[in-house]
């Protein structure tokens, strides 16, 4: 009876090792970003209730208000020094004539070893609201997709800190507004940072990737990436890595340079996309930044741009590789790096 006992305990023993010695990963935390979810929260945020989120406008309200409470919901703090998720500022729109008081949101995760260190996740939270004739630009894909990606991203990071896995940089969820104005919240913020540009070490800049654009309609699992290897190598071989290991979308470059055109509003021209979204603001500083991107379609900036366009299957895979390619960033020895 003894040796028995033995035995069990021996067992029972080598069991508990066992399990402690499964090494955790990320693939776990992605798959709780779902389309389910995705699509929840954009029938939401891209509802006619929104307005069409115009910056300075009861939209942009309403907007910045979901987004506060849904960072309150997961228990992800506020990120102003004051622990606020607002953050407040009057812009002069040049190309209206006119000042507008307004918000971007910020919510932060704090990392366990390098807290100084940060990694900036940004998609704009406006759109164009609302046309003369009453139609309402819900702004789906532009820049709902992105917007709601956040909140999963969050929501994923918040995840494991529940399962014991904090980070060891933080995090800076940053929802700009002013961005259909001119990419003038991620001015502000970058002119204003609440965080050192220097302890920045990237920016993963989210804007439109819940559609597929006609260069895509016969092989629909790509995302352009922009900007990836400009400033930093390492960024874009992490960005690389995590493609290969986890997600396998077909990575398109073809924006990196930006003279290379494409068809937009009649016409052909130079896409100059790597200056066209608010990554941009933080490329400028000297923070190496990727532009996830989906390229643009019949309804970009129309009100024809609704939720049920959306390939919400697509946006959670792409939604899993920006998670897990921040991840990376945040948890890896050596911070990225810029090129000499």
């Amino acid at each position: 009876m003894k040796k028995l006992v033995l035995l069990i305990g021996i067992f029972l023993l080598s069991c508990g090792s066992t399990q402690k010695s499964v090494e955790f990963t990320p693939i776990s935390l992605a798959n709780t970003i779902t389309a389910v979810e995705l699509k929840e929260h954009l029938y939401t945020y891209a509802s006619d209730a929104f307005l069409g989120r115009e910056t300075g406008t009861e939209g942009e309200t309403i907007a910045i208000n979901y987004l506060k409470n849904e960072y309150e919901s997961l228990g992800i703090k506020g990120g102003m020094p004051n622990g606020d998720y607002f953050m407040p500022m009057s812009l002069k729109v040049s190309r209206e004539n006119q000042t507008i008081d307004c918000n971007n949101v910020l919510a932060f995760i704090e990392g366990s070893e390098k807290p100084e260190e940060v990694l900036v996740i940004t998609a704009h939270l406006d759109h164009i609201g609302v046309e003369k004739d009453g139609q309402i630009n819900n702004g789906a894909d532009d820049d709902g997709s992105g917007s709601v990606a956040i909140l999963e991203i969050a929501e994923a990071f918040q995840e494991a800190i529940k399962q014991g896995h904090r980070t060891k940089r933080s995090i800076l969820f940053l929802h700009v507004t002013g961005e259909e104005k001119g990419l003038l919240g991620s001015k502000y913020y970058t002119d204003n940072p609440v965080y050192p540009l220097e302890n920045t070490v990237a920016n993963l800049n989210i804007d439109m990737i819940g559609r597929i654009d006609k260069l895509h309609e016969d092989n629909p699992n790509y995302m352009y990436l922009i900007g990836s290897d400009i400033l930093s190598q390492d960024l874009h071989d992490v960005s690389e890595a995590m493609n290969q290991k986890y997600v396998n979308l077909e990575l398109d470059y073809r924006y990196n340079d930006p003279t290379t055109e494409v068809f937009e509003r009649g016409r052909y021209r130079q896409n100059n996309y790597y200056y066209r979204s608010d990554h941009y603001n933080f490329a400028k500083n000297d923070v190496p930044v990727i532009f996830y991107f989906n390229g643009t379609h019949a309804d970009y900036h129309a009100p024809t741009d609704t939720v049920e366009k959306i390939e919400y299957e697509l946006l959670e895979k792409r939604t899993r590789l920006i998670f897990l390619t921040a991840w990376e960033i945040v948890n890896r020895d050596d911070r990225i790096r810029l090129k000499e």
